[in-house]
C-alpha cells in the first residue's frame, strides 16, 4: 500500500526564536544602567564639594599657597668644595732623555733570547690577507697577557699574508703553556720551529 506524503510531510524541527534581539535589549539595558550610576556619582561627588567650601571664606579671601622650598639646592651649597684649597700637586716627574743617535731604537722589537744552540719555537695564531684582521688578533691576545707580533709575509703565489706570531720561546715546556692557554679562549695554534 503507498503512503500519502501530501498530508504527513516532512518532519520538520519547530522554528527557533532569534536570539539577537534579546541580546540587544540586554546591552540596552545594561548601558542605561550604567549611565544611570555614573550620573549618580558624578553628582554625589560634586555635592560633597559644596558641602565642604560652604564653611570657608570665599576664593579671593583664602591665603596664597606657600612656593615649593627644594632641598637639594641647600645641600649644594653646604658642600661646595673649592678646589684653590685642596692639597698641593706633586712636582711634575722628570722626562726621560731621548736616546742619542748612537743609541737609535731597532725598528723591530728584540726577541726573547733563544735556548744558546739558537734553535727555539714560535706558536703561530692566524695568518690573514687584511692587515686590519691580524692587527685584530694581536690585540686579543695582548688582553690574554701573550705578546705577539705580525709578520707580513709574500707567498709564491704572489699573494700578501699577515702572520700573527708569538714567541720565540726557548723550551718546549713555554710553548704548551702558551698553546694551552689559547686553546682555553677558543684560539687554534700551531708550533713553528726556528733553526
Amino acid at each position: 500500500m503507498s503512503k500519502d506524503y501530501r498530508r504527513a510531510g516532512p518532519s520538520r524541527p519547530a522554528p527557533r526564536r532569534k536570539q539577537g534581539r534579546s541580546c540587544l535589549w540586554s546591552f540596552m539595558l545594561g548601558c542605561m544602567l550604567g549611565a544611570f550610576g555614573v550620573s549618580l556619582y558624578w553628582t554625589q561627588d560634586s555635592s560633597d564639594e559644596a558641602i565642604s567650601t560652604a564653611g570657608l571664606p570665599p576664593k579671593a579671601e583664602r591665603a596664597a599657597p606657600a612656593p615649593p622650598s627644594f632641598e637639594f639646592e641647600n645641600l649644594l651649597r653646604e658642600t661646595e668644595v673649592d678646589i684653590g684649597r685642596g692639597p698641593p700637586a706633586p712636582p711634575p716627574a722628570p722626562r726621560p732623555e731621548p736616546p742619542a743617535a748612537a743609541e737609535q731604537l731597532p725598528a723591530e722589537p728584540p726577541s726573547v733570547p733563544t735556548s744558546p744552540n739558537g734553535r727555539g719555537f714560535l706558536v703561530q695564531v692566524g695568518s690573514f690577507r687584511r692587515a686590519a684582521d691580524a692587527e685584530r688578533l694581536k690585540a686579543e691576545l695582548a688582553l690574554l697577557g701573550i705578546s705577539s707580533r705580525v709578520q707580513t709575509a709574500r707567498v709564491a703565489s704572489g699573494e700578501t699574508y699577515h702572520r700573527v706570531r708569538a714567541g720565540p720561546y726557548a723550551d718546549r715546556g713555554a710553548v704548551d703553556k702558551v698553546r694551552n692557554l689559547l686553546k682555553k679562549n677558543g684560539k687554534e695554534s700551531m708550533v713553528v720551529p726556528i733553526k
